[in-house]
C-alpha cells in the first residue's frame, strides 16, 4: 500500500480493512481538507485519512496509510 495509490481514490466510496482487522465502508477523505476546517481533529493532523458517510460526517477513526491492510473500491 502506498500513499499515491490511496490518494487517487480520495472522495470515492471504498471498503477498507485496518491492521486490527476492523472493516469500514465510506467515502475516503484526508485530514487537512478545507470542508473540515472547523473540526480541528480532522483538519490539523497531517497525512491521516478517515471515512465519511453520504452526508460528509466522519464515521471512523483517523488512520495512516501504514494502518491499511487492503481496500476495495465500491463505487
Amino acid at each position: 500500500m502506498n500513499r499515491k495509490a490511496l490518494e487517487e481514490n480520495l472522495g470515492r466510496r471504498i471498503k477498507v480493512r485496518l491492521f486490527d482487522g476492523a472493516e469500514y465502508e465510506g467515502y475516503l477523505r484526508k485530514s487537512g481538507d478545507e470542508r473540515y476546517r472547523n473540526d480541528p481533529n480532522l483538519y490539523l493532523p497531517k497525512n491521516y485519512y478517515f471515512l465519511t458517510d453520504d452526508y460528509g460526517v466522519c464515521k471512523t477513526c483517523l488512520f495512516r496509510v501504514s494502518h491499511i491492510q487492503n481496500y476495495k473500491i465500491l463505487a
